[in-house]
């Protein structure tokens, strides 16, 4: 058994811990997390994006002193069953294949294993307060008590990296276009609407928004970790670490009356809610419970009524407001930039070079971007794909060369990347020939390339559904029984989180936030694929803003603006499958692409630019 495992099932007898379930995620849940909260590679060795580990006790012989291992199982999903067999391997970690009919679910295997009157043990700051509920009143039939208030991953963990404290920056009013002073304002009068006396906030990019406040925290998501609380008696309360708080922001955040405490006071705060509300009996708190930890929701006390909903900051930051979009195009035109020079390169000269590679493109990429003014970091890890690796829609290029794919001199490249910039935040997806192609790549690149011009050109009222635009996307797919296995769109922040809830395009409700209204001023992503595994994938990705097309007796009537610029591979397509529209469409988009990038290029990219852009003419 990994060593890591037998000293956590010692201290587990030690404690009278009979089952330990080990998480990959942070006190904030969020999508990405710093090296100090990766305890399932410490304790597993597996490095994947999503995972539970689940250790049992084993037990002792008081007699001879000799210990017997327990057990302990990895669950995971599809997308990384080769990798966790790989990393697992000697191990003694069994890996458990979710969604296969053979594998147990994981609360059911942990009932299994626990004891009558046994203990489960798990670090309820960083489990999600549904799914520690759900696996606490699981377990309850067999009257086990459950210990949630100790990382004993954390206790044991020896070299264990710091949390990051990185100095907060201002991200001022000119990119906002509104103050944070007049943001809590505002939460505040929806707080008295909603009949709320104060309001817990766990959400490190909601709190990063509110306060117009950006760091380094976290990897490509520019936030700080901090909670935040408005008190019964108004008060703002900011708790995070000091590291933060240079003076210059110090004293910004004394101008608008907000309380730095302790980063992990709040724990304590919370338990005393009732303690310093204003005596009514009944007070009410509000707060997201889908993104609050286990901890924090089970420390509020019982005489506090939770008005659980979505919080007031995620829904406000949703809509970008005319400053914020500006700025945002100002962005895409510089990140629009960085990648058609990427492009250019990539043809003329990275596909003559010796020995071309998915890394070596991504740095290249990387180099691009960071020529642009005011590039500040990748808003994501750069998926840079070659063939049959693009059709893992979460694959990540190795920098170890043993493992580095190169890129051959046919089939299809697929790069999905984007940008941190004062002005905003990018996300775009290409996919180009490297030579040759089969029909099978070209029938999947046409459809792509159909069903994203189709989704950028939709018009629909206000408030409709993501549900419900989705088909302009899938129904040149489901027209030839065909489909992708990920959504059309997501929520882009501004200056923030690449993947921001609520609002998306997708055909299955996997929540409420699946069915969210579309308003003038989102921010989201259009982005459908054609994958095909072990053979190639492609996706093409713009992002989009809501904007208003003309109002009627019916009423406001949207559109979307696509803000970023970079050409379709016209080498890709089969014109014989796109209808007039559909080449109207992407000669429209070609040109606008050329106008707005030209003055920016050097002569020779401008003249393949043009070469890039030209109409495409039907031949009769």
């Amino acid at each position: 058994m990994r060593k890591q495992v037998l000293k956590l099932q010692r201290k587990m007898r030690e404690l009278g811990i009979d089952v330990y379930v080990v998480s990959d995620i942070d006190e904030h849940l969020s999508e990405y997390v710093s090296d100090h909260f990766h305890a399932l590679e410490e304790y597993s060795g597996f490095t994947g994006g999503d995972g539970k580990l689940v250790v049992t006790a084993g037990s002792s012989d008081a007699d001879t002193g000799k210990d017997f291992e327990g057990l302990a199982a990895l669950w995971t999903d599809g997308r990384y069953f080769t990798q966790a067999e790989n990393q697992l391997e000697g191990s003694g970690i069994e890996l458990m294949r979710m969604g296969e009919p053979e594998t147990p679910l994981m609360n059911d295997w942990i009932f299994e294993q626990l004891p009558e009157g046994g203990t489960l043990g798990f670090d309820g700051s960083c489990t999600p307060f549904k799914e520690g509920t759900v696996l606490a009143d699981k377990v309850r039939a067999k009257g086990v008590r459950c210990v949630y208030e100790r990382d004993l991953c954390g206790d044991l963990w020896e070299d264990r990296p710091a949390q990051k404290v990185t100095p907060c920056w201002i991200l001022k009013e000119k990119y906002t276009g509104k103050s944070a002073a007049d943001k809590i304002a505002d939460l505040k009068a929806v707080m008295e609407k909603a009949g709320a006396d104060a309001h817990i906030l766990t959400t490190v990019d909601d709190i990063a928004w509110l306060l117009n406040l950006r760091a380094d925290d976290v990897p490509n998501n520019p936030v700080f970790m901090a909670y935040l609380m408005i008190m019964p008696d108004g008060q703002v309360r900011l708790y995070t670490e000091e590291g933060h708080l240079t003076d210059e922001v110090s004293v910004y955040l004394k101008g608008f009356c907000v309380q730095v405490f302790p980063y992990h006071q709040i724990y304590e705060d919370v338990k005393q809610l009732e303690a310093v509300s204003k005596g009514s009996g009944d007070v009410a708190v509000l707060l997201d419970k889908k993104r609050c930890n286990y901890t924090i929701v089970s420390s509020i006390p019982a005489g506090i009524r939770i008005i659980d909903r979505i919080n007031p900051e995620a829904e406000a930051k949703a809509c970008k407001n005319e400053t914020e979009r500006a700025n945002i195009r100002i962005a895409q035109h510089k990140d629009s930039v960085a990648l058609v020079k990427f492009m250019h390169w990539f043809k003329t000269e990275g596909l003559k070079m010796e020995r071309l590679t998915e890394w070596t493109a991504a740095e290249k990429l990387h180099s691009f971007r960071a020529e642009q003014p005011g590039f500040f970091d990748e808003s994501f890890g750069t998926i840079s794909a070659y063939g049959a690796n693009a059709a893992m829609a979460h694959y990540a290029p190795s920098p170890d060369p043993a493992l580095d794919t190169p890129i051959e001199p046919h089939g299809l490249y697929l790069v999905d990347s984007g940008g941190q910039y004062p002005e905003g935040t990018t996300d775009v997806t290409r996919t180009w020939s490297c030579g040759p192609i089969t029909p099978e790549e070209r029938l999947g690149y046409t459809l792509t390339v159909i069903a994203n011009l189709r989704l950028g050109d939709a018009r629909f009222l206000e408030g409709t559904s993501g549900l419900v635009l989705d088909y302009a996307a899938r129904e040149p797919f489901w027209r030839r029984g065909m489909n992708y296995n990920h959504g059309t769109g997501h929520g882009v922040g501004h200056v923030l989180n690449v993947h921001e809830a609520p609002v998306g395009i997708r055909y299955k409700i996997a929540d409420i936030e699946g069915a969210w209204p579309l308003m003038e001023g989102m921010y989201l992503s259009d982005e459908p694929g054609s994958y095909v595994a072990g053979s190639y994938g492609v996706r093409i990705e713009n992002l989009v803003l809501v904007t208003l097309d003309y109002v009627n007796e019916y009423g406001r009537f949207m559109k979307f603006e696509t803000v970023n610029f970079c050409p379709v591979d016209r080498t890709c397509l089969d014109i014989s499958l796109m209808e007039e529209r559909d080449i109207r469409l992407l000669n429209l988009y070609h040109k606008r692409v050329y106008e707005e990038l030209a003055g920016d290029l050097t002569p020779e990219e401008r003249t393949w630019l043009k070469a890039m852009c030209e109409p495409i003419v039907r031949e009769e």
